[in-house]
């Protein structure tokens, strides 16, 4: 079995009481099966407080307020104080730690959903590199084509290339890594359409010619002059930024006063200001965030990491980008509501609109299901809208 994680993994430690927005509040945390017996057969006083705070239809603690009921006022759990850290359940005894299961292969990382670990991911120097070690034990979850998992992991990489390539203008690297996606999607869909032989074959001398392309020296220039209808297109970037944004408003909510926060910033950003004022405000917070490119550069490979090997479930490699792309232009836009109201947005902002953005979409299955279905089905994000969305951010061909 092969394990990856990521050379800051090791450097996450709990804040505790210190933290300033903890995992105990606004979601209820479900309780794994061997947690949930262990806590029916505690004894005493103990016990039956264990019983009357947990929702056993459900199968979580209960909330009181927005806190979970064992979170005391020194900031700590009555649980890990009772009963020690093997008696908490398995969610709260792994988070933000988390596996993602490739069958031969096993990925642990960090959720950005934590503030620590968020600011762990945004500042990782390294920028995603992975620790590899081997140890004995058999795969978990089937992977039914490891040849494809390994077309995914070269993808994966060409696509970290691209996110990290500075001589390139941001949207532009996110659009050509959309483009790639794209690509990738219609050719692998094709084949398995037509059912061809020594599919797998195809595909990956595919992913090669994909990889020498958009690696080229060249490639960049080229693929600039095939986005020139898109460029200057402001007002219709404002325009589907709108609509993504009043989306998530459809979420369900993980967050406290999830739709009314949503509605402030449509009704800032996209309705108090005229598009020349909102493409303003966009070109000067554009300049401001160019000391933190190493941070959004890890924002975007973070949701690369976390969620494009997944496709070897599904096959939708395309999706999983969408989702990238997506994320990083929502929490983008709060930063930029942020900054319309203060005139300032420092690292601890886009770190706070990262980690809120992960509870909200991350910590949701429903939400995740709900993005998925949108990403696949609606117009807003076909190639093209999302095309409108990169290229007219910039409204300059120096700038893209």
């Amino acid at each position: 079995m092969k394990y990856r994680v990521p050379v800051y993994y090791d450097k996450f430690v709990c804040l505790g009481a210190e933290c300033q927005d903890t995992c105990c509040k606004d979601w209820r945390i479900a309780i794994d099966g061997n947690s949930y017996k262990n806590y029916r057969q505690q004894p005493g006083e103990w016990g039956r407080r264990l019983f009357r705070e947990i929702d056993h239809k459900n199968r979580s603690f209960r909330l009181h307020g927005r806190t979970c009921a064992f979170y005391n006022r020194e900031g700590m759990c009555d649980i890990y104080k009772e009963m020690g850290r093997q008696g908490l359940c398995s969610g709260c005894r792994d988070y933000p730690r988390h596996r993602e299961d490739y069958g031969e292969i096993q990925e642990i990382m960090l959720s950005l959903s934590c503030p620590e670990a968020a600011r762990l991911i945004l500042e990782d120097e390294f920028q995603g590199a992975w620790r590899e070690q081997y140890r004995e034990g058999k795969p978990t979850n089937a992977v039914a084509e490891k040849a494809f998992l390994q077309d995914l992991q070269e993808l994966r990489q060409v696509m970290t290339n691209l996110i990290k390539n500075r001589a390139v203008g941001w949207n532009q690297r996110m659009a050509m890594v959309l483009a790639l996606a794209h690509d990738f999607q219609c050719h692998n869909e094709r084949i398995r359409r037509l059912d061809y032989p020594q599919s797998g074959e195809r595909r990956r001398r595919w992913v090669r010619w994909l990889s020498k392309r958009y690696l080229s020296r060249d490639a960049p220039a080229r693929f600039c002059e095939q986005m020139r209808p898109y460029q200057n297109e402001g007002t219709k970037r404002m325009v589907r930024m709108a609509a993504w944004m009043r989306l998530t408003q459809q979420m369900e909510p993980v967050l406290p006063y999830w739709q009314q926060k949503q509605d402030r910033v449509c009704t800032s950003l996209y309705h108090e200001r005229k598009t020349a004022e909102y493409l303003d405000l966009e070109r000067s917070f554009r300049q401001e965030c160019m000391q933190w490119e190493q941070e959004w550069e890890n924002l975007a490979l973070y949701f690369i990491h976390t969620f494009l090997l997944g496709a070897v479930y599904d096959g939708d490699v395309y999706g999983k980008v969408k989702h990238m792309i997506f994320g990083c232009q929502v929490i983008r836009e709060w930063c930029l509501f942020r900054y319309g109201n203060t005139g300032a947005v420092t690292r601890e902002d886009l770190i706070a609109a990262a980690y809120r953005y992960s509870r909200q979409v991350e910590n949701s299955d429903a939400n995740l299901e709900y993005l998925e279905r949108q990403f696949k089905n609606n117009r807003l994000f076909h190639l093209h809208s999302i095309l409108e969305v990169l290229a007219g951010q910039t409204g300059t061909e120096a700038a893209w």
